[in-house]
């Protein structure tokens, strides 16, 4: 699941962003994988997830929930803020043994501990390398914090810039632009609760020009 790993921010902040996904192996499991993938959505549902998604078809703020579910196809992503609802979710997992490759992302102190609590050994680990070359023409750290929750880079940095104007307009409030920026990750990988937190500390470092 390399695409969740190059978020960015403080580990305080990074402390509360947890992604899990279940996915089929193509010519493996792929045949008859959409109940256990429904098995994995309820789960994650049922925990509190803050996004899901199908890989292919879009997430919670795009679909409607039965349209999801009924639909399941692929990749199947989940987002919590807690590491105790992520335990909770490992746990139910491993009971319901469904056959499903799951991977989890966040930081890896809190995810080693979430698995211990869970009764599971990891058996493999990724790490990001960052972002090498000319990175003078990255965007400001604080928007990159927000669009890297976006593996696919379908969130862009003047949909962020264009929210926080809205915001400082007091056309929206942090917690609406976070699912409007949530919208255009159609994986469903994309947290919102963290965007809106962020995007309300990082407002005052910006100003708006009123015509």
């Amino acid at each position: 699941m390399t695409h969740t790993l190059h978020r960015r921010g403080s580990k305080e902040s990074l402390s509360h962003d947890f992604v899990i996904h279940s996915m089929p192996a193509r010519g493996f499991n792929h045949e008859g994988a959409r109940p256990k993938l429904q098995k994995f959505l309820e789960i994650v549902r049922r925990h509190g997830a803050v996004n899901t998604g199908d890989g292919k078809r879009g997430n919670q703020y795009y679909l409607e929930p039965d349209d999801m579910y009924d639909n399941l196809a692929t990749i199947t992503h989940a987002v919590f803020t807690d590491e105790e609802a992520l335990t909770e979710v490992l746990k139910e997992l491993k009971e319901a043994d469904v056959g499903m490759s799951i991977t989890t992302s966040g930081l890896l102190d809190k995810l080693f501990a979430c698995c211990s609590k869970a009764g599971i050994t990891p058996y493999a680990m990724e790490h990001s390398l960052g972002i090498l070359g000319n990175t003078t023409r990255l965007p400001d750290d604080e928007i990159m914090q927000i669009t890297t929750m976006c593996g696919h880079a379908m969130v862009s940095q003047g949909l962020v810039r264009r929210l926080i104007r809205k915001i400082k307009k007091g056309e929206m409030t942090p917690a609406e632009a976070g699912i409007e920026l949530a919208k255009p990750c159609q994986c469903g990988v994309f947290n919102p609760v963290r965007a809106a937190e962020l995007i309300e500390e990082h407002c005052a470092l910006y100003c708006v020009s009123e015509k």
